[in-house]
């Protein structure tokens, strides 16, 4: 009898260790499908996501991203203007610090790329000295916009379309690809920045 029960705990412990390897083993199948299946765009994205979604607290410092993306609708329409195409490469910080860094880019039509400011004058405008290009983003936070066409304004044609490449450095609160004609494209850029605090 004593054998018996032996026997049956063996063979009871032999089927648990099995079951277990097995489903570890699937659990390691389905993570290794997951990675190998999560393209860079979206692992790009992801990353983008998480930075614009976290607090000032927690805001990432340092940012090295390649990815792809395809424009989308701006969540803010310019007066008298169509909906713009963009695209993020690095969100609007709001704790105070700067981006500092350089991109690389090629885009599948001619586009800008804009560095964000936040807009935060010492002291009124006069009508005399005029005002930046600036707009009222969401949240109600004052924006200047340095765009910069130079780069991109005689693409690089090939087969009949014109492309926008080029590398450049920047500071700011924020970097986007931009197309103001609202027509959608896509962008392939390879990213590295840094958050600075402001000396002054």
């Amino acid at each position: 009898m004593t054998t018996l029960v032996t026997d049956k705990l063996k063979r009871l412990t032999t089927i648990s260790a099995t079951t277990l390897i097995a489903i570890l083993s699937f659990t390691l199948l389905l993570a290794f499908m997951t990675f190998v299946n999560l393209s860079p765009t979206s692992f790009a994205q992801t990353i983008t996501k998480n930075i614009t979604a976290t607090g000032s607290q927690n805001q990432a410092t340092e940012v090295i991203v390649q990815n792809t993306s395809m424009s989308v609708p701006a969540s803010v329409r310019h007066h008298g203007q169509p909906l713009h195409a963009i695209v993020w490469a690095l969100p609007l910080r709001d704790d105070g610090k700067i981006w500092s860094g350089k991109v690389s880019f090629t885009a599948s039509k001619p586009i800008e790329v804009e560095i964000i400011h936040d807009y935060k004058p010492h002291q009124p405008i006069d009508k005399q000295h005029g005002e930046p290009y600036s707009f009222i983003a969401p949240g109600n936070r004052s924006i200047a916009i340095t765009t910069l066409k130079d780069i991109v304004d005689i693409p690089i044609e090939i087969n009949g379309t014109g492309l926008s490449s080029g590398t450049l450095e920047f500071a700011g609160s924020g970097l986007v690809f931009h197309k103001a004609s609202g027509e959608p494209f896509t962008v392939t850029y390879t990213l590295d920045a840094i958050a600075k605090d402001v000396t002054r």
